[in-house]
């Protein structure tokens, strides 16, 4: 019995031993590894290094938080001086594998969400779904300190997801594409992002939103959480102005009250006013253009911009209707605009004529002043269509002007010009 006992103490005691051996084989292996990578990142050999830090984390049983971040750096280095397009993603694919164990393992690091989802979107096979909770979280996190290049990143991948997805999953996408415009838009003017980071979220947002009703119901609520600081709130603000333009929403009460909005940050900027009488002459509403125009008027920056501004007034009222008004205002304008102005004030005579003079004669003569009008126009380049020939046909006839005394000269009382009737 006693011999049996020593023999089982013995066979223990080997076993014991030759773990212990094995033990610190491995741990001393485990060590080789990591020394081996550490020399190859002397020389910037990131992808023996990446090798050997691999190894070494299957022989160690996985690795402490520091180990496993000295790894997860060597392989981001690998992916970012790999010149193959294959093998920047194969790199992709083995850094994603091994950012999900360093999160299984308890030892991942928030502030590495924007680089992970990037690196997902550059794998064989990216997981979309996971690159976007990463890039939400980050966006979250981050807020206007989040790097522009990962808000055009988030916004495409979204759009990634609504091209592949089923019919009955693009709809929910769909919305969420348009929510997340708004959202970024707003990120995009509070954090001073560059146009082109707008000009990339918009044309995804292109690509997917055509129809006007597909916007308003989201812009609503963006329009009540505006941004505070008054110049952040004007460019998210004209943004919105422009995107309903470019979508023809701008019969929608959301459009002129955006417009309201901009003239309230800024009741002086000229920008501001141009944009609200641009909208009241859409709605036909000419006296309130022309009393917008008459405030930007003031605020015109140049000469050359209040000649622009005069001759849209005499537009208006032209349009409305006005036209004596229409002509005096026309006349005024100067300079490159001035062939323009003609053909409204022509033009004007010519429909208000039945309205100035006495007599049938008289009226008529009016039709020869306002086609003096738009020939001077035509000598400065501008069209005036068939206008001439149908005023012309309405002049006194021969007959007339005999029975009225064959005159050389009648005088126009409505605009104090004389008119020679034998035409």
């Amino acid at each position: 019995m006693k011999l049996g006992r020593l023999l089982l103490l013995g066979a223990l005691i080997a076993v014991g031993f030759n773990s212990y051996a094995q033990d610190e084989d491995k741990a001393r292996e485990c060590k080789r590894m990591r020394f081996l990578a550490g020399e190859e990142l002397k020389i910037k050999n990131y992808p023996g290094a990446a090798t050997y830090y691999l190894k070494g984390e299957e022989i160690c049983g996985g690795y402490d938080a520091p180990n496993y971040a000295r790894m997860i750096g060597t392989l981001r280095n690998a992916v970012n001086t790999a010149k193959d397009k294959a093998d920047k993603a194969a790199y992709n694919d083995t850094l994603i594998a091994a950012w999900d164990r360093v999160e299984t393992a308890g030892f991942y690091n928030i502030k590495d969400d924007f680089s992970r989802a990037s690196a997902i979107l550059q794998t064989t096979k990216p997981n979309r779904k996971k690159a976007d909770s990463l890039f939400r979280r980050g966006i979250d996190t981050k807020g206007i300190a989040t790097n522009e290049a990962y808000v055009s990143y988030f916004y495409y991948n979204t759009y990634a997801m609504f091209s592949e997805a089923s019919d009955s999953d693009k709809l929910v996408l769909k919305q969420r594409m348009i929510s997340e415009y708004f959202e970024l838009s707003t990120l995009i003017s509070q954090a001073g992002m560059s146009v082109k980071t707008q000009e990339t979220i918009t044309s995804y947002f292109n690509y997917v939103v055509r129809s006007c009703d597909d916007i308003l119901p989201d812009l609503k609520g963006y329009m009540e959480n505006l941004p505070v600081d008054p110049e952040v709130k004007k460019a998210s603000v004209l943004n919105f102005i422009t995107l309903l333009e470019k979508k023809e929403c701008t019969e929608s009460s959301e459009y002129f009250e955006l417009i309201d909005i901009y003239v309230a940050i800024d009741p002086t900027s000229f920008d501001a006013q141009m944009i609200k009488a641009k909208a009241l002459l859409a709605q036909k509403k000419f006296s309130s253009a022309i009393s917008v125009l008459s405030t930007a008027k003031t605020l015109a920056p140049n000469e050359e911009k209040s000649e622009e501004i005069t001759y849209e007034i005499a537009r208006a009222k032209y349009q409305s209707g006005s036209y004596t008004a229409a002509y005096n205002t026309a006349m005024s304008v100067k300079g490159q605009l001035r062939g323009k102005a003609l053909t409204i004030a022509g033009s004007s005579v010519g429909k208000n004529a039945n309205n100035c003079g006495s007599s049938t004669f008289e009226r008529q003569c009016n039709y020869i002043y306002a086609v003096q009008l738009l020939e001077q126009a035509r000598s400065l380049g501008e069209s005036t269509g068939g206008t001439i020939a149908s005023f012309r046909k309405k002049y006194p006839t021969d007959g007339m002007v005999f029975e009225n005394g064959s005159p050389d000269s009648v005088n126009l009382s409505c605009y104090g010009i004389s008119v020679n009737p034998k035409q």
